[in-house]
């Protein structure tokens, strides 16, 4: 139907918080239960909070080694075209605005390459 499924780890701690071997096991059993029940492969992590300090660089290289093509984080930014890292690909909120003002938002940044809040 046009949608992708992706992860947000087993039990949603923060991964920053946990030694390697727990963020490697939140990240593969989650992906694997949930490939299990869907039938699909699951390539997409969005990290739980999404906030810079939720994760670390050791967590996007696990994040990699357990499959992963992409992930998320929710911290606000922009991703520039040759510049995006895939372990890290920001994410912003809309929350309540406008549509009109979302899509200016959208427009200027992707003039100046800045996002503003």
């Amino acid at each position: 139907g046009g949608m992708a499924i992706g992860s947000h780890t087993h039990s949603h701690h923060l991964l920053s918080q946990l030694s390697p071997d727990r963020q490697r096991e939140e990240l593969s059993n989650s992906r694997s239960i949930l490939k299990e029940k869907l039938g699909v492969e699951i390539d997409a992590l969005a990290y739980p909070v999404g906030a810079r300090t939720s994760f670390t660089d050791q967590t996007q290289k696990l994040a990699q080694e357990a499959g992963y093509r992409a992930a998320f984080s929710f911290y606000g930014g922009t991703n520039l075209p040759g510049k995006i890292n895939p372990y890290d690909v920001n994410r912003v909120s809309i929350d309540d605005q406008s549509w009109s003002r979302f899509r200016v938002q959208t427009a200027v940044c992707r003039l100046n390459g800045k996002f503003w809040p």
